[in-house]
């Protein structure tokens, strides 16, 4: 049930289309230059690439309006080129973890724009350096689904294989995908509610609302770990 509410919120983010309005409705509050020329010199450049209608008008979808905010950030704080954009998106959008002149990791909200990438088994493997055997393990405890594998598949991936390396396998970390699942459905109750008024505005909002709470659980997580371990220098 909480797996199904992982797909259930990031579904409800990703099917809408905007027209280049609604777009600029989302984003002028934090971008006020932003304009439909601007939107369409990004698009120009190869820096996103909208749906067309069969009349040829622009449609946005939720991981668009998300591009778009990366690209604004980046050239507003970082003052980047948009060929360095370019490069940094593009590493996103093969799963990797690309880092920006004087930051020293990649923006944990620029990953998630890496979501609609996907991966082969063998691409997998390739990726993280896991095995099939691994692989089934991860999935016999839901770790991640079948084939074609999200960037989140890859992440987790990576870090079965170093808990290898501790002698901790994917059957281990079932108590962990237990606690994540409640988590899950904690957030899912919060932001369902603001999911089902069905604007723009609501839909941000409630990821705003779902990547906070998340942040906040993440933050007790590594508190409650890192007193029991502080305890074993006792």
């Amino acid at each position: 049930m909480a797996a199904n509410a992982a797909a259930k919120l990031f579904s409800a983010r990703a099917v809408k289309l905007f027209n280049i309005g609604q777009v600029l409705s989302a984003l002028n509050p934090e971008f006020p230059d932003l304009t439909p020329s601007k939107l369409r010199f990004l698009e120009e450049q190869g820096l996103v690439t909208p749906k067309r209608t069969e009349s040829g008008y622009r449609k946005f979808t939720d991981l668009d309006i998300e591009r778009i905010r990366i690209i604004l950030e980046l050239q507003r704080d970082q003052y980047l080129p948009l060929k360095v954009i370019r490069a940094y998106l593009a590493d996103l959008d093969e799963g990797k973890q690309p880092t920006l002149p004087g930051v020293s990791s990649v923006n944990s909200a620029h990953l998630r724009q890496a979501r609609g990438k996907r991966f082969t088994r063998i691409e997998l493997i390739a990726e993280t350096a896991i095995t099939d055997a691994l692989i089934s393990e991860a999935q016999d405890v839901s770790l991640f689904g079948e084939e074609p594998f999200d960037s989140s598949a890859v992440e987790i991936a990576r870090a079965v294989v170093h808990l290898q390396r501790f002698g901790i396998q994917p059957r281990h970390l079932r108590g962990l995908k237990a606690s994540t699942d409640r988590e899950i459905g904690i957030i899912e109750g919060v932001v369902a509610p603001v999911l089902g008024k069905n604007d723009t505005s609501s839909r941000s909002r409630a990821a705003h609302y779902a990547a906070e709470i998340e942040n906040q659980f993440s933050a007790i997580r590594s508190e409650l770990v890192r007193s029991a371990i502080s305890k074993l220098d006792d």
